[in-house]
């Protein structure tokens, strides 16, 4: 008959072996959830701000390194280009489409740096890494591969107003952290024939929008 330690100790690793199967068991379901949904591993939903942009909380939620939308090759700043989402369904948020991007873009190779809404601003990539939103692919000292992208919300039922000033506010935090001047703030048309960013332009506030950031550079 077995010492009462002996069956301690097979009791004890029954528990561990248990435990060990329960883990992996929940990793697999955990995985295929990811997998269902269209996300990798790596994505994680932000809770809390990682920093400020002149009082906007700016979330940090990176494209998967390896994605065809984040090439990982670095580049001098050149320029900020101005965008906007285009999409005006109520729940298009900058936190939808930076969940968006770092669920895979649907396998497109679409990709920019920040995405800015009525209440926060979302990062997707590093600065000083090309993005795929300007449209003119690895044009030397074309938008992609010299500037830093900024996506505007125009959401229905969300303030514009907020957003615009938001973008303002993050456009000219930029310029001043990479010594650029009112100037390299670029619209997506300088880049491409395409009516980008549309309401701004449409609304003969382009002006406008470069003043504002050049307030916030000081």
């Amino acid at each position: 008959m077995a010492s009462p330690n002996k069956r301690k100790k097979r009791r004890s690793r029954r528990g561990l072996l248990l435990l060990a199967l329960a883990g992996i068991i929940a990793l697999t379901v955990l995985l295929a959830c990811f997998a269902r949904i269209g996300l990798s591993p790596g994505y994680t939903a932000l809770r809390t701000p990682t920093n400020e942009i002149y009082g906007v909380p700016l979330y940090e939620q990176l494209i998967p390194e390896g994605d065809k939308g984040r090439p990982g090759q670095k580049r001098r700043i050149r320029y900020i280009v101005i965008h906007e989402t285009g999409n005006f369904s109520p729940s298009a948020t900058a936190r939808s489409h930076a969940n968006f991007l770092a669920s895979g873009g649907d396998g497109q190779s679409t990709s920019w740096h920040y995405t800015v809404d009525e209440n926060e601003i979302y990062q997707q990539l590093p600065d000083n890494e090309i993005a795929f939103h300007a449209g003119d692919g690895r044009k030397a000292g074309g938008g992609n591969e010299g500037g830093i992208g900024i996506e505007i919300c125009v959401n229905d039922g969300a303030d514009y107003e907020r957003a615009l000033d938001n973008a303002a506010k993050l456009a000219g935090y930029l310029c001043k952290c990479y010594g650029l001047g009112v100037d390299d703030i670029k619209q997506h048309a300088d880049f491409m024939d395409k009516n980008c960013p549309q309401r701004l332009r449409d609304s003969g506030r382009w002006e406008e929008f470069k003043s504002r950031a050049a307030g916030y550079m000081k």
